[in-house]
């Protein structure tokens, strides 16, 4: 059994005994897909990934984009007539995806990774720090420059970030699960 069919087995029992429990219940009402935002972009839709993890598919999961697109707004887990935290689910599984070396977009597990910094550092999202961080891991410099002068122009969001308190508690939680 090679390293990567292990890493699925682990994180399929993960998924099952931590993560939700309750995955076994979806019959595939499709409630979960029509709330979705993004639906029609997804490889697998939502209630698709539930039925790939029971059928030990993990694999084709990863090689989708599906969890890199999925939003976290928690519809999906909401609409669910049987409680299950589906948002949970694609959170655990680009985490997993991103740990094993194994992420479908790249420029997406550098954005989660940035994402994650900056929350371990101010312990809230920092929106300036995530634009620039993107444009120069892209290496394009000056990728919507003109909107982001706009969108701080207009005070949608702040210059300088704020802090919180509890941050260092953040940022090793954060440490820790990268």
């Amino acid at each position: 059994m090679s390293k990567l069919s292990k890493n699925f087995k682990k994180i399929k029992y993960d998924l099952i005994n931590f993560i939700e429990p309750n995955i076994y219940y979806c019959y595939q009402c499709g409630k979960c897909t029509a709330g979705c935002p993004l639906t029609n972009f997804y490889e697998y839709k939502p209630h698709q990934i539930t039925e790939l993890i029971k059928l030990d598919r993990i694999d084709s999961i990863f090689d989708s984009n599906s969890i890199y697109l999925c939003l976290s707004c928690e519809i999906c887990s909401n609409r669910c007539p049987q409680e299950i935290n589906i948002a949970a689910i694609m959170n655990y599984l680009r985490n997993k995806s991103l740990q094993i070396g194994k992420p479908r977009i790249p420029i997406m597990s550098k954005f989660y990774k940035l994402f994650l910094k900056t929350v371990g550092r101010f312990g809230r999202s920092y929106e300036p720090a995530l634009f620039l961080g993107l444009n120069l891991i892209s290496g394009k410099l000056f990728n919507d420059l003109d909107i982001a002068f706009s969108i701080l122009k207009k005070g949608k969001i702040k210059f300088l970030p704020e802090f919180i308190k509890g941050r260092k508690k953040m940022a090793k939680i954060i440490k820790k699960h990268m």
